[in-house]
């Protein structure tokens, strides 16, 4: 556990556009004598990740499998109901972008190369993860608010009122350092051991960085952009490193007893989230393209049985002020809402859905049903791994349960791809990206922005304008402290106005 507690070591005071570490002199007025006193890229590095995958509350958290529906809420419902209610981006900024970043920049520095270094790993390493690492954290910054600060926002005190890049130039920087990262990387040289996800393999990194190619990618499908998005898909699933294609390589937050390293959803009030009767319906195969279906699924998915408390319960019905969570379904707490269970960041289904969309699209030679089924199937194998490890705290019948379930992935994959058959292939994909991504509110949020699927119903008591959410209003300080830029950003939605239903860049 040991390369989970390295944040305890953190080399610097993080806060935005400022870090403890840089050249100014204040004397003595308010010196901690006990603070950190040099850089420890190792700390930072694992303190970032750590604060990624542990990263709660509503906006953090929670809000975004709200408005996908994978969940209702029945006590506070602001956030179901699209509440205009500007959220902090202070997370990203202050605790994750400044402390990647300066591991990149302290390992830049050759003079900074002393055996004290070295022994954290090859610099290299730690640059290379750190750049995919920052890129995967910018992504979701600028998916969920838009045009954000990103060329000018981690200079340190130089400067304080960082102008906002654009959404198109931020994807295309994100995509350059995601490979910039990954051809730095050498196996043959000291792993990185500030590294809390692969335990400082590089190899799987790579698998990595190409993975969230792919992903990034497709998230530009429908901009002007699209020919240059699509020879960099094809360039990331050509690189002879590989993409995530087995469970073993795949990306997950595999937390801790401490309390400072425990699975996110944890510290909320389970009693105010249940399942939605949308998505229950959805995986139980009820009523297909119905208000209560969102999906044109009618067979029963076997993964209900690991994301549910209990398979023969309802959902709550989405969207409205006055329901009751009463004997109704929630998120299973086994294997998600539990202080030790795992939380997938980047799954082999995952990346097989967008191959098969990538497919689809006409972008690749690739059979898009085979890797449609390929998707699934993998889905519900990865489900599996990773619930049975707990199988110690579950009953024989429990385990039993787990145990099965990837046994029904391939004839439920079969009945999805005949029902593409008739509703068509993109369709069903989205849908079954949906159901993958669960619980990633985060992607799944930015999957159905971009393609519509699956085909969700605005809340009936919606306090907005009563469309679902497509973003985050900036945050309420950037409006004093920033406000020339934040109206810059503000410019470039569609329409131009901070609303939680104006449209980012790839979105329009």
């Amino acid at each position: 556990m040991k390369k989970k507690l390295i944040y305890i070591l953190l080399g610097c005071t993080l806060a935005q556009g400022f870090t403890a570490c840089d050249t100014v002199d204040f004397g003595d007025t308010n010196e901690n004598l006990n603070g950190p006193k040099k850089v420890y890229p190792a700390g930072l590095m694992s303190g970032a990740m750590m604060s990624f995958a542990t990263t709660t509350g509503r906006s953090n958290l929670l809000v975004p499998t709200l408005l996908v529906q994978y969940q209702s809420q029945v006590t506070y419902t602001d956030e179901m109901l699209y509440a205009e209610s500007p959220y902090s981006w202070a997370e990203y900024y202050n605790n994750m972008l400044p402390a990647l970043n300066l591991v990149i920049k302290y390992n830049q520095d050759e003079k900074n190369h002393t055996s004290e270094l070295l022994a954290q790993g090859a610099p290299e390493n730690q640059i290379g993860v750190a750049m995919i690492m920052k890129a995967i954290v910018m992504k979701r910054v600028t998916d969920t608010w838009g045009d954000a600060p990103y060329s000018e926002a981690l200079k340190g005190i130089e400067n304080l009122t960082p102008t906002y890049d654009k959404q198109e130039d931020i994807y295309r920087s994100l995509i350059a350092e995601l490979k910039q990262g990954r051809d730095m990387l050498d196996a043959t040289k000291a792993s990185p051991i500030g590294d809390i996800i692969y335990d400082g393999n590089v190899t799987k990194w790579k698998k990595l960085a190409n993975s969230v190619l792919l992903q990034m990618t497709l998230q530009l499908s429908e901009t002007p952009i699209v020919d240059f998005a699509k020879t960099e898909f094809n360039a990331a699933l050509a690189d002879p490193n590989g993409v995530i294609d087995e469970i073993s390589e795949e990306a997950w937050f595999k937390y801790d007893k401490v309390v400072e390293f425990n699975n996110p959803y944890t510290p909320n009030r389970a009693a105010d989230y249940f399942l939605s009767g949308e998505f229950v319906d959805a995986m139980q195969g009820d009523a297909p393209g119905s208000s209560l279906n969102p999906t044109s699924n009618h067979t029963p998915d076997g993964r209900l049985a690991i994301f549910a408390v209990n398979t023969t319960r309802e959902g709550v019905p989405y969207g409205y002020s006055d329901e009751s969570g009463s004997g109704k379904n929630q998120m299973n707490k086994n294997y998600f809402w539990n202080n030790m269970a795992p939380l997938p960041m980047m799954t082999a289904s995952y990346t097989y859905l967008n191959r098969a969309e990538a497919a689809a699209l006409g972008w690749t030679t690739e059979v898009a049903t085979d890797m449609l089924t390929k998707g699934i199937t993998m889905s519900f194998e990865t489900l599996e791994a990773h619930a049975l490890p707990k199988a110690n705290t579950l009953t024989a019948a429990e385990v039993t349960k787990v145990s099965a379930v990837s046994e029904k992935g391939p004839a439920y994959a079969a009945a999805r791809v005949a029902d593409a058959a008739t509703v068509g292939i993109l369709q069903v994909i989205g849908e079954e990206k949906w159901k993958s991504l669960f619980p990633q509110g985060f992607d799944a949020w930015a999957e159905w922005r971009r393609t519509g699927y699956p085909e969700l119903t605005p809340a009936t008591d919606a306090v907005n304008s009563g469309a679902i959410p497509t973003r985050y209003l900036y945050p309420t300080e950037e409006a004093t402290v920033n406000g020339a830029n934040s109206k810059t950003g503000i410019s470039t939605l569609s329409p131009a106005t901070d609303k939680n239903d104006s449209k980012v860049w790839w979105d329009q």
